[in-house]
C-alpha cells in the first residue's frame, strides 16, 4: 500500500525528531554528573539493620543526614579484604558545626571501626568535610579487643550518625572500596610497632620545599574532589581565592612516601589589603582516597604545620600541612599516639584542599567580590623504609576515584590515574559513540525524508 505525501513527510519528521532527542539527551546528563560535586546512586538507607540496602565496594552512593542513624549493609567480595568507606560533605555556608560518625561493625555489635567528620574553629575548614573509616583483618586475633569478624565476614553494618540537628537534611556521598589482603599480610601485621618514634609529634619533620620564585605555572583548581587537576611535587602553581572558595588538587603518593603542602599568599596590594581587613582566615589539608584527614592532630611548629590562619592584610602569609606517611600498618596506629594516622593506608592520589572564609551574611557583592592571590607548592617524600605490601589482585575501587596501588594492573572496570585525567570515562565514551549514532541516524532520516518528498512530487 502506498503512503500519502502527508504520511510519508510526518513519518520522516517523526523519525528525525526521534533521534534527535536521543542524541540531547545522554549529553545534558552527561554534564549534569561531571559538574556535581556529590555522585553517585542515590540509596535510601534502612531504619535498622534489617532493612538495610547493600552497598558494594566499586560504587558512589549518595545519601542525606536524618535526625534517626541511617543503615547499610556493606558487601565484601574478597577474602581477609580491607573495606574501606569515606564519607564527603559540603557546606557552601561553612557554619555547620554539629558533627557526624560514620562506623563499620558486625551485626551482633562489634565494632570495626569508627570515625567522625570534626568541625574546625573557622568556617573554612568547615567547607569540605570528610571522614574514612575501614575494617581490616586484626593484626592479633587473640588480642582481648580483637574482631576477627571485620576481616571476614561476607558482609558488615555501616551507620551514619548526625550528632545534633544542624546536618539533617544535608546532602553526603559514600565511597566504598575493597583493597586485597597483602600476600605478605602475615610479615606487615607482625612488623608494626605502634610507637611515638613512628607516629608520635616528634616522629614527622618539615622537609625543605622550596617554591619557585620565578614560577608563572597559573592553574584551574577543581571545586570538588572529583573535579581535582593533577599537580606534580615540586612545581610551583599561581591560583586566586574567593570568599567561601574550595579549591582542590590530586598529588599521588606510593608506599612509604609523606605529602607536604605549602601555600604561599604573597603581600596585599592595597585594594586587596583593604578587603583582607574584613575576610581573612584560609586553611589547607590533606585528605586521603578514601576521604579521611591525614595531617597530624596538636599543636605544632608553624615552619612544620601551620594548617589554617588569618591572612594577613599587609604582609605575606604562609600556610602548611603535612600527611604521615603512606604506610600499610598505619591502619593500627591507635588514636593515642597517631591521631588519624590511621587513615594514610593505601598508594594513591590524596587532595590537597585550599579554602577560604565565606562573606558574613548581609554584606554587600561589592564588599565580597575579591580575590586572593597564592602560590601551591607540594612536595612528595621518602619517609620511612617499611616493606611494601604485595598484591596478587587488583583492589575494587570506583571508577574516576583514587587508586590503590597494589602492583597489579586494574581490572577494566576500574580506572588508573592516567585515564582518570586524559582518557574518556565510560560514561563520556558512551556518550559520544550515541551522539554520533545519532548524527548518522539524523542524517538517514532527513534522507529518507528527501527521497519520499521527491517521489510523491506530482
Amino acid at each position: 500500500m502506498k503512503q500519502s505525501r502527508a504520511s510519508s513527510t510526518s513519518a520522516g519528521f517523526g523519525l528525525a525528531a526521534v533521534l534527535a532527542l536521543t542524541l540531547a539527551v545522554p549529553a545534558t546528563a552527561e554534564t549534569s554528573d561531571q559538574d556535581a560535586p556529590l555522585q553517585g546512586e542515590h540509596v535510601e538507607p534502612g531504619t535498622h539493620q534489617d532493612n538495610a540496602p547493600v552497598v558494594e565496594p566499586g560504587d558512589y552512593y549518595t545519601g542525606s543526614f536524618g535526625p534517626e542513624t541511617l543503615y547499610y549493609r556493606v558487601a565484601r567480595t574478597m577474602e581477609e579484604s580491607t573495606l574501606h568507606v569515606g564519607l564527603t560533605t559540603y557546606d557552601q555556608e561553612g557554619q555547620a558545626t554539629d558533627d557526624a560518625e560514620i562506623a563499620l561493625g558486625t551485626f551482633d555489635g562489634s565494632s570495626c571501626d569508627s570515625d567522625r567528620l570534626g568541625w574546625e574553629s573557622g568556617s573554612a575548614g568547615n567547607l569540605l568535610r570528610g571522614a574514612q573509616i575501614r575494617a581490616t583483618a586484626p593484626r592479633d586475633p587473640e588480642h582481648h579487643s580483637a574482631v576477627p569478624e571485620c576481616g571476614s565476614s561476607q558482609e558488615l553494618l555501616l551507620t551514619v550518625e548526625t550528632l545534633g540537628d544542624e546536618l539533617t537534611g544535608e546532602d553526603f556521598e559514600l565511597v566504598i572500596a575493597e583493597e586485597p589482603d597483602p600476600v605478605n599480610g602475615d610479615e606487615l601485621r607482625t612488623s608494626f610497632e605502634d610507637d611515638a618514634d613512628h607516629w608520635g609529634p616528634d616522629g614527622l619533620t618539615w622537609q625543605e620545599l622550596q617554591r619557585d620564585r620565578d614560577a608563572d605555572n597559573p592553574i584551574d583548581p577543581g571545586g570538588s574532589l572529583h573535579s581535582a587537576p593533577q599537580v606534580e611535587p615540586g612545581t610551583t602553581y599561581d591560583a586566586a581565592l574567593e570568599p567561601g572558595g574550595i579549591h582542590v588538587y590530586r598529588i599521588s603518593a606510593d608506599w612509604n612516601e609523606q605529602i607536604q603542602a605549602e601555600v604561599f599568599f604573597p603581600e596585599p596590594d592595597s585594594q586587596l589589603s583593604e578587603h583582607l581587613g574584613r575576610w581573612s582566615e584560609a586553611e589547607v589539608s590533606i585528605i586521603s582516597p578514601y576521604r579521611g584527614a591525614t595531617t597530624p592532630s596538636g599543636n605544632r611548629a608553624p615552619n612544620e604545620q601551620n594548617t589554617s590562619n588569618r591572612v594577613d592584610d599587609t604582609a605575606a602569609t604562609t600556610l602548611r600541612a603535612q600527611s604521615y606517611p603512606v604506610t600499610w600498618t598505619g591502619r593500627f596506629a591507635g588514636n593515642q599516639v597517631g591521631g588519624n594516622a590511621r587513615h594514610a593506608t593505601v598508594a594513591g592520589d590524596y587532595y590537597l584542599v585550599v579554602t577560604m572564609d565565606p562573606a558574613e551574611e548581609g554584606a554587600d557583592e561589592e564588599e565580597t567580590s575579591f580575590e586572593v592571590p597564592y602560590r601551591l607548592t607540594a612536595g612528595v617524600h621518602p619517609a620511612f623504609d617499611e616493606t611494601a605490601p604485595e598484591y596478587s589482585q587488583p583492589a575494587v575501587t570506583p571508577a574516576g576515584s583514587s587508586d590503590a596501588d597494589t602492583g597489579d594492573e586494574q581490572s577494566d572496570t576500574v580506572a588508573t590515574p592516567d585515564e582518570q585525567t586524559s582518557g574518556i570515562s565510560a560514561g563520556q565514551g558512551l556518550a559520544i559513540g550515541l551522539g554520533l549514532l545519532g548524527l548518522l541516524l539524523i542524517a538517514g532520516g532527513g534522507l529518507f525524508l528527501a527521497r519520499v518528498m521527491r517521489q510523491q512530487r506530482p
